[in-house]
């Protein structure tokens, strides 16, 4: 099924299979990538139609992978991205360029998680 690739990036592994299995649970083809460099790499490909991305992870964090892509991509996202975070600063910094209905502070709420994918990806 086409338009259902989700690339999750997180550098926990339980929040990572949690997002993973849930997704899955959706009928979303879920991958996942364990830190920004990985997750951006993977974004460049364009080989996923939606992002869920931490913000706090190890080499290259969250807003810089959402700053990265907007650089190359003449300030838009090559696909629709939305932020996971347990950071109130990664939060703030996430909204300034997604938007707040993009951005999800942990503990999320996995249904409204899911009502959010479901919205942006059509």
């Amino acid at each position: 099924m086409s338009g259902n690739r989700i690339l999750i990036v997180e550098d926990d592994d339980t929040v990572a299979e949690l997002l993973e299995e849930i997704l899955g649970h959706e009928g979303y083809d879920a991958e996942v990538a364990s830190d920004g460099l990985e997750g951006l790499v993977k974004l460049q490909t364009g080989a996923v139609d939606l992002a869920v991305l931490d913000i706090m992870m190890p080499n290259v964090n969250g807003v810089r992978v959402l700053q990265q892509l907007l650089e190359e991509n003449s300030g838009a996202l090559p696909v629709p991205v939305i932020v996971i975070t347990g950071s109130p600063e990664g939060a703030r910094r996430s909204a300034e360029l997604l938007g707040r209905e993009n951005v999800f502070e942990k503990p999320f709420d996995p249904d409204e998680l899911i009502k959010r994918i479901q919205t942006v990806m059509g």
